[in-house]
């Protein structure tokens, strides 16, 4: 029985890989399932031409899993023939001894009956023995599998405390805060310093890749830093509850998501609630961020659905979703409002619009407003104006420090101003 429970021990460990494999190729094909059949990738397949591809690739990635399972079959077939051939030959070679120990008179013939019973009865409990134990071996390693998942899923989850984020942020420091992404060379944010008190508008500028958004996650803290403290009314925020600083913090970011719930319940989910609306509050921030507009030409106005996933939804455009994503922020009516290039999809009036809302219509003295933007002139009227450069902070100031001080701030504001200047046709030549 041996070469048989060493057969279902390799066999079971070779299932057990084989199916994290095929797994992994399932996800593939239902990614590539998704791309070809969602309706908001079909125009940019259509103008890429990109059908063929990903069903040639959809192709070929289920002929992987058929050969997958193709080999694991084929490869657990031979193990147990083998395991039960040497098995067999094993016990072959018993019944031939006792054969010739009858013939050549050494046992009795009650005594040959005997040990033939004995043999039978042993191989039926071990072959029982056998099945058991490769049961219990092969859940044991899914069993051991989940847990490795479910202490990695730990760990990932957000740190809780008894200490909990003030309700009111008087002002938040950041000392020397350090952030470097996983499998990154180089750190996002590099000993960043700076304060932020409420009431202030700040604005963080920069080129792609500055640390600008990482450091708004460090504040909202979404992201903890690896060196450095960041620090709210001088408690460090390490030491509050996760949950409850994200709870403090409005995050308003480019690329909103979109919930397939209905507009009021876009809006009001900032509070964590679908069901559960303060009307006043909320007519407040649509109005701020002009998606009153957008959300009255909808059929059902608040109660559309939002998706056209579901019969009877409504579908928005990218900057109709904007307007929804800000209206969310407002409100929440957070101590803290992060602005991550909020109206990249907006048409100038709007995007003038929501500007003036947060800049000056809605701004409040214990709110601490964060804004991130490539347009240099939705930032001049900011109370400072921070900017990144290779996760540092290398100017600091308000506009008319910055552009008196001639730097790179004012090297880009010129740039910007220059494309919307009015040239004569000797100039354009």
């Amino acid at each position: 029985m041996l070469p048989v429970g060493v057969a279902a021990v390799r066999s079971t460990r070779a299932r057990f890989h084989s199916f994290r494999r095929w797994n992994a190729l399932q996800r593939r094909v239902r990614l590539f399932s998704w791309l070809l059949l969602d309706r908001d990738s079909a125009a940019e397949l259509r103008s890429d031409t990109a059908q063929r591809a990903l069903l040639d690739e959809h192709h070929r990635l289920t002929e992987r899993i058929a050969e997958e399972d193709t080999r694991l079959g084929v490869h657990s077939a031979v193990l147990a023939l083998t395991g039960r051939t040497v098995g067999g030959v094993g016990t072959g070679i018993t019944y031939v001894a006792l054969g010739l120990m009858l013939v050549a008179g050494w046992m009795p013939l009650a005594a040959g009956a005997g040990a033939v019973l004995a043999v039978q009865t042993a191989q039926t409990a071990l072959t029982r023995f056998t099945d058991t134990a490769h049961l219990v071996y092969e859940h044991a390693m899914w069993v051991d599998d989940l847990l490795a998942f479910q202490e990695r899923c730990r760990g990932l989850q957000p740190r809780r405390r008894e200490l909990t984020a003030p309700r009111t942020v008087g002002t938040i420091e950041l000392r020397n805060v350090t952030y470097s992404y996983p499998g990154k060379d180089s750190p996002a944010l590099d000993g960043v310093s700076m304060t932020l008190r409420a009431g202030e508008t700040v604005a963080f500028v920069g080129v792609n890749g500055s640390g600008k958004s990482t450091c708004s996650k460090v504040i909202a803290g979404l992201y903890d830093p690896e060196a450095g403290a960041v620090r709210w009314d001088g408690v460090v925020v390490a030491e509050m509850d996760a949950e409850s600083v994200q709870a403090r913090v409005s995050m308003v970011l480019q690329d909103p998501l979109h919930y397939p719930f209905s507009a009021l319940a876009n809006v009001t989910i900032s509070r964590g609630t679908l069901t559960e609306a303060e009307p006043d509050k909320a007519l407040e921030a649509v109005v701020a961020s002009g998606a009153d507009r957008v959300i009255a030409g909808l059929p059902g106005t608040w109660t559309t659905l939002l998706s056209k996933r579901f019969r009877g939804g409504e579908e928005l455009s990218a900057g109709q979703w904007a307007k929804i994503a800000v209206a969310r922020g407002l409100y929440k009516n957070a101590p803290v409002l992060l602005l991550d290039e909020p109206t990249a999809s907006m048409d100038p009036k709007a995007e003038h619009a929501v500007y003036q809302a947060v800049l000056h219509d809605t701004r409040r003295p214990d709110r601490i407003t964060v804004l991130i933007s490539h347009r240099l002139a939705s930032v001049v009227d900011c109370d400072r104006i921070y900017v990144f450069d290779n996760g540092r902070i290398t100017e600091s100031g308000s506009h008319q420090d910055l552009m008196e001080l001639g730097g790179s701030y004012a090297e880009m504001f010129t740039l910007q101003a220059e494309g919307y200047q009015v040239r004569t046709g000797k100039e354009a030549s």
